[in-house]
Parts: structure tokens; sequence; C-alpha cells
């Protein structure tokens, strides 16, 4: 089980967070203490840790600096509001400290902890799985069979493949096994692309998705009802692997 160190003043939303978290991680607790924070990593080191600015007050900056110094390589979410983060602006633009402005939910944090730690939650279940080093899971959405077993040979060595030839196979896949990214194709009938990531954006656990369009459709008019959906990429056919490898690379990354 993944460990967390909680840092902060014990208030009701300190203290909801930790009984929140504790379903899925081992939580330690420890006051906004330089001392005290410096002490506890010296026992045991987290796999990640967050500060929480509620009421925090001359302690932050030397709890920050003793993370940035002596423990560089720990991931550290800190939460606070915009106020509260202020006077921390420095250390938010380092690559090691990531932040959640309050308001927020657990829901939020525990996502957030979810992409750091490399984990996947499953909420209902109340379960947590390393999937460092687990392929990524690339949806392929055309309603041509022979362009998707092309895709799925270029990929399936380097990706966890999915294929589906109508929009409509599309969510039933994700609603299943939720991918990392999606390339789609944009003519295909009944439901052409743009309706398929419309619908797909209609999906609350899937809005998230980065979704590449790859199509033959080159005209202007076609390509600018497509680009003002804000995809994550358009690239032409035939595409090169390169190509399809330098694209999945840039959005994942």
């Amino acid at each position: 089980m993944k460990k967390l160190l909680l840092v902060g003043k014990f208030n009701t939303i300190f203290q909801d967070m930790s009984q929140y978290l504790e379903q899925y991680f081992q939580v330690q607790v420890c006051i906004d203490s330089h001392d005290m924070v410096k002490g506890m990593l010296s026992l045991s080191v987290p796999d990640a840790v967050i500060v929480c600015f509620i009421g925090m007050e001359k302690e932050g900056e030397k709890i920050l600096n003793e993370l940035k110094y002596n423990f560089s390589r720990l991931p550290v979410l800190c939460i606070g509001t915009k106020g509260e983060q202020e006077p921390y602006a420095d250390f938010l633009r380092m690559d090691q400290f990531y932040s959640l402005t309050r308001p927020t939910t657990n829901e939020t944090i525990l996502d957030m902890l979810g992409k750091l730690l490399e984990v996947d939650v499953d909420k209902e279940n109340g379960t947590v799985e390393d999937n460092k080093g687990k392929k990524k899971v690339v949806l392929l959405v055309d309603d041509n069979a022979m362009q998707l077993r092309t895709l799925n040979e270029m990929l399936r060595g380097s990706f966890e493949v999915q294929m589906a030839t109508s929009g409509m196979k599309a969510l039933t896949l994700i609603g299943k096994k939720k991918p990392d990214i999606i390339f789609l194709d944009y003519e295909m009938p009944m439901c052409d692309g743009k309706m398929t990531m419309e619908m797909i954006r209609e999906v609350e656990e899937a809005k998230d998705i980065p979704i590449v369009f790859l199509t033959g459709v080159r005209d202007k008019e076609h390509i600018e009802a497509v680009l003002r959906l804000k995809p994550a990429g358009y690239l032409l056919k035939p595409a090169s692997v390169d190509m399809i490898f330098d694209c999945i690379q840039r959005i994942l990354a």
C-alpha cells in the first residue's frame, strides 16, 4: 500500500481529507511544524506528501525547503486557496511541487494522487493498483476494418490496443475500460467523428481523454469544424508510424 504524509493544521477539512484517503493509502498525519515533519521523514519516507496550507504561517516555507533540498524526488501536493498559495508561488513553479486550489473535493485530490503515484484508483471498490510499467491503452475508432488492422499492427507491441468500427461501439469500450488516448476517424456512417467526439465529451469519466483525429479529410471547412472542438491533435492519413508514436508520446507526456 502506498504511503502518504499529510501535513497541516488539525482542522475539520484536514481530518475529513485524512479519513477519506485512509480508504486507499497508508496515511500518516503531522502538524505543520518543520521539526515534526523532519523527524517523521527521518523515520519513514512516504511515496508522496500532501501539504495543506489552511492556517499555515511561518513553518510553511521551512517545510517546503526541507522537502526541496532533502527529498527532491518526493512528489508534493500543495492544497490551498489562491491567497494561501501565494507565499509559496516560487515553490509551486518547480517540478517537484503540484497544487490544487481550494475549494476542491476529496475525489479530486484522490484523482491527482493517482496521477502522481501512477496508480489506478477504483473508487467503487476502494482499491488502488500500481500501473507503473503497464501499457497505455489506445482506442482506435474507424469504420475501415483494414485501417484498424494496420494501426493495430503498428501499435500493439508498445500499447494495449482497443478497436471500434463506430462511435457507439467506442462508447461501449470506453465504459468497460477507459483508454489513455483515442484516435478517431472523421468520415464514418451514421455517427461521424465530430458527433462521436461530442458524445464522448458528454461522458463524465471520459471527458478529459485526449482525442486525436486521424482522417483523410483535408478540406478547410471540415478541418475548421473539427478544430473548434479542440482535439488533442489532427493527423492526416496515411500517417507514418513515427508520426503516430510522436503524437502519443507528446500528448501522454
